[in-house]
């Protein structure tokens, strides 16, 4: 075996490190497995890779890429296995790292043209696969904020979940694209001008995908400000409403207790008359009058008025909802998140418990809070069949759209450094979440 053959084969294959920083950057804080599990993981496999894929190299004389094609769907597999994201997400930062480490090579092929000219072997000489390297690390020095900071925001954007299997296409179809276009032989891309042409115009190609990324990172940012806006244009409304229904109550009251005096008049004279079905024909409407007052759930007035539009919305249903909100006007947390957070469970739960008949159409709520730090809510509602939970804990459903409200709530939850756990036992459907006031 040639060592020093073997030597500049490792270190062509070292362009899997980069790769692989490149790909773990946007998921890292996705990962279900641990810190030192997943680290000794890929430090066991990337020397294997790169220490055993240069001695089977050298000793048949391939391609390194070759080699790493076949290597990069065990990769894959390992990396599937390691983050805790939906798999076209992954396919796409897998596809991306793939991507921007072939232009690396490609653009390495045309800078290094000239001192490959006399190389017989199909590697690269040593000095032209640390300027692979290099320039592979400015690249991802490049990208990195946005690999690490964006990309993570733009997974949390539940608004763009059904379209990551669409998105995820357009990094793997470059990453091919890239590779393809790399050049067989050094004598190629020394013909006349196009060296010079492709070192210039490759340039724009990270570029263009930087700006990009960019792009999609803003839009994203919009469509949350707009879903964010609409939660809290419909919150106003939900407040409105109650105001009016509070200031319709106190008109009621005002006017209930003028006639207060009158109305016990009335009854004293039916009374002594012994006129009791004309007494019950007159209490009736007072009694009803009084069952529609105004309900006070809770001491917040966001959250309160939440809790009486869907209080209203379960009537509706001849759903039965029991409040036990025990807060204060101020909450440890967004307002919006909370509400955010009550909407989609209660929805839930009303939904749930419309198919069910009798007394199972119920649902219970309690929220309350632990040294004013800590957000405790509890949704539970009986259910109909047979639910199963996912990896994630989250419930499976073949009916389109099914579970973005739960997944919505566990990315809020997330951001508070909190909990969520659902429960499915005798037939009783049952989420508990824990948030913390930010730091």
């Amino acid at each position: 075996m040639n060592t020093s053959l073997t030597f500049r084969y490792a270190i062509e294959l070292a362009m899997v490190i980069p790769a692989a920083v490149i790909a773990i950057l946007p998921v890292y804080y996705s990962r279900k497995v641990k810190k030192a599990f997943l680290f000794g993981l890929m430090g066991i496999l990337l020397a294997a890779t790169v220490i055993g894929g240069a001695v089977v190299c050298s000793v048949f004389g391939i391609t390194s890429n070759t080699f790493i094609f076949p290597a990069m769907l065990g990769l894959f597999v390992t990396y599937n296995f390691c983050f805790d994201l939906s798999f076209p997400k992954k396919l796409f930062c897998f596809s991306n790292a793939v991507f921007l480490c072939g232009f690396s090579s490609t653009y390495n092929t045309f800078l290094t043209a000239p001192l490959e000219l006399n190389n017989k072997y199909p590697v690269y000489t040593i000095t032209s696969g640390l300027l692979d390297l290099g320039i592979a690390v400015i690249v991802g020095g490049v990208f990195a904020r946005t690999l690490l900071v964006k990309f993570s925001e733009l997974f949390e954007n539940e608004s763009l979940d059904s379209a990551w299997k669409i998105l995820s296409l357009a990094p793997t179809i470059a990453a091919a694209g890239i590779i393809w276009m790399k050049p067989v032989s050094a004598e190629n891309v020394m013909t006349g001008r196009l060296r010079m042409i492709c070192l210039v115009v490759l340039l724009s190609i990270p570029l263009i995908s930087l700006f990009l990324y960019q792009i999609l990172w803003w839009l994203s940012k919009k469509m949350t400000e707009r879903a964010e806006l609409q939660r809290n244009l419909d919150m106003m409304q939900m407040i409105e409403k109650q105001y009016q229904q509070t200031r319709r109550y106190l008109n009621e009251t005002r006017n209930a207790r003028h006639d207060f005096r009158q109305h016990i008049h009335v009854i004293e004279e039916y009374l002594q008359a012994g006129e009791y079905y004309k007494l019950k024909e007159y209490i009736e409407p007072i009694s009803e009058s009084v069952k529609h007052s105004h309900k006070l759930i809770c001491k917040n007035q966001a959250v309160d008025a939440l809790a009486n539009h869907y209080d209203e919305v379960a009537k509706s249903r001849e759903v039965t909802i029991y409040w036990n909100i025990k807060t204060e006007e101020m909450l440890p947390v967004k307002e919006s998140d909370l509400c955010a957070v009550i909407g989609n469970l209660v929805e839930n739960a009303i939904q749930a418990s419309t198919a069910l008949t009798g007394d199972n159409r119920l649902v219970n709520v309690r929220i309350g809070i632990l040294q004013e730090e800590t957000l405790v809510i509890s949704v539970d509602n009986p259910y109909r069949g047979t639910l199963t939970l996912d990896k994630k804990g989250l419930p499976i459903s073949s009916l389109p759209d099914h579970g973005i409200g739960l997944r919505s709530v566990r990315n809020i939850v997330e951001r508070y450094k909190g909990s969520m756990e659902i429960e499915t036992h005798n037939q009783i459907f049952k989420v508990s979440i824990l948030m913390y006031a930010p730091d």
